[in-house]
């Protein structure tokens, strides 16, 4: 018997595992954000655009993911 010739061969699991992780991240990140801004201390603007950079970024990641079946 043979295999199938097809032009995409993937092992899915290593990227349901790598979609768990970012979103997981995402929301970390959110939540950090979130804390961040109702803080009673000064605002620390460079660490919310750190966190908004993350969040960007991970997302990207997500989207360039091959959609979940």
């Amino acid at each position: 018997m043979t295999r199938p010739n097809h032009a995409f061969s993937a092992n899915l699991k290593g990227t349901e595992q790598l979609r768990e992780k970012l979103v997981g991240e995402i929301t970390r990140f959110e939540r950090q954000l979130g804390a961040l801004k109702s803080s009673d201390e000064p605002v620390d603007f460079s660490m919310m655009q750190t966190y908004k950079e993350l969040i960007h970024s991970r997302r990207e990641m997500l989207g360039q993911l091959p959609p979940a079946f």
